[in-house]
């Protein structure tokens, strides 16, 4: 049904950010294939667990993907049928910002009346009928009020101090017997204190980066707030489908600041708006993170998680993600994340994974780049 309902909707478009480097999940996580494109849970791929979701709601043919210029090869490995004019290939990494305003201004000059949905290609959604209907909703309130632009955020879990907060007011509309609430503000990264204090208030969600917004808005929006980056945006997509194109988009891509699309428009912003919803979300930000979606049928009676070739003795509660071809043996470990690659081992302490990286700013600062 839920794919029936977007279709019948011939204005609307899907955006999948995927040009991150996910450096939080060192050394899995590569420079040259990133957290997205790995298989963290599962046998599938973030992505590609991302474009089946996606795929249950809309056609490719709706899907547009940025990522960045090393990593083409293996969008089109785990998504064969996209079109190349559907991928936009950052040059450069320069965070949500640029990413967002590019893609949103390709697809605008396609359809003049587009709505768009704009998601992360590296999260996992295990309820996807919530995710469809708060998805749906949010679409319809952005084609009642063109000046909105909503947010679906996440029912918090527990007091995190790694994701930002939006506080919403107590006020509802009701949209497809969804409540959708006014925004009032955007919380970075509280400490833990304020964070249980968000959380007994009951008026607090985490920030996903998931919006939905019309397209012409949004990029009035960000002439009017960011000039410059609108000024990048324009000659870029005024140069799309020319010879030139390739071209233009090296040289302005790199003029453009690195900045998330939060500071650059959705904290700005007058007419925010946003779902809560309980999607079964997890952004599999750090090893912690991995750790706590691992099912518990799957640890032995020590409490470990054991993957490839392990011998743990006197080790509980530890999580070993290792190879076939290497033996990690371990003795006397409690509380530890064990992450074996080819070239690299990470051992952290359960309750710190969040530090890996300081590991990779350490290589980068030492130029130690063959194994960034």
């Amino acid at each position: 049904m839920h794919k029936e309902l977007i279709m019948a909707h011939d204005h609307r478009y899907i955006i999948i950010l995927a040009g991150g480097s996910g450096t939080r999940l060192y050394p899995r996580s590569r420079e040259d294939i990133p957290k997205q494109f790995q298989k963290i849970i599962g046998d599938k791929t973030l992505f590609e667990q991302t474009i089946d979701r996606i795929l249950l709601h809309t056609s490719l043919d709706r899907v547009f993907v940025v990522t960045s210029k090393q990593c083409i090869d293996l969008v089109h490995r785990y998504v064969p049928t996209l079109p190349d004019s559907n991928i936009l290939a950052e040059p450069v990494r320069k965070n949500t910002g640029p990413a967002l305003a590019c893609a949103t201004a390709l697809i605008l000059k396609r359809d003049p009346d587009a709505v768009i949905a704009s998601l992360h290609s590296d999260h996992i959604i295990l309820k996807n009928d919530t995710f469809v209907a708060s998805l749906e909703s949010a679409f319809d309130m952005v084609d009642k009020t063109p000046s909105a632009i909503v947010t679906i955020g996440i029912q918090p879990t527990s007091p995190h101090t790694g994701y930002g907060y939006i506080e919403r007011n107590g006020s509802h509309i009701d949209v497809n017997n969804t409540s959708v609430y006014k925004a009032v503000r955007f919380v970075e990264k509280p400490i833990k204190k304020v964070a249980l204090d968000y959380i007994r208030k009951g008026t607090f969600s985490w920030n996903a980066g998931y919006f939905i917004y019309n397209a012409d808005h949004f990029m009035h929006e960000i002439h009017a707030y960011d000039p410059a980056m609108y000024s990048i945006v324009t000659r870029i997509v005024q140069s799309y489908g020319s010879p030139e194109y390739d071209t233009v988009l090296q040289s302005e891509f790199e003029k453009f600041d690195v900045c998330a699309i939060d500071l650059v428009l959705m904290e700005k912003t007058k007419d925010m708006y946003i779902i809560p919803a309980d999607l079964g979300w997890s952004d599999v930000g750090s090893w912690d993170s991995v750790a706590n979606l691992l099912d518990d049928d799957a640890l032995d009676k020590n409490e470990n998680y054991l993957e490839g070739l392990t011998v743990p003795i006197d080790t509980h509660n530890t999580i070993i993600l290792g190879q076939e071809k290497k033996l990690i043996a371990t003795i006397g470990l409690n509380n530890v994340i064990v992450v074996s690659t080819d070239d690299a081992i990470l051992i952290a302490e359960r309750g710190r994974s969040e530090d890996v990286k300081k590991v990779v700013e350490y290589l980068k600062a030492n130029k130690i780049d063959h194994l960034l």
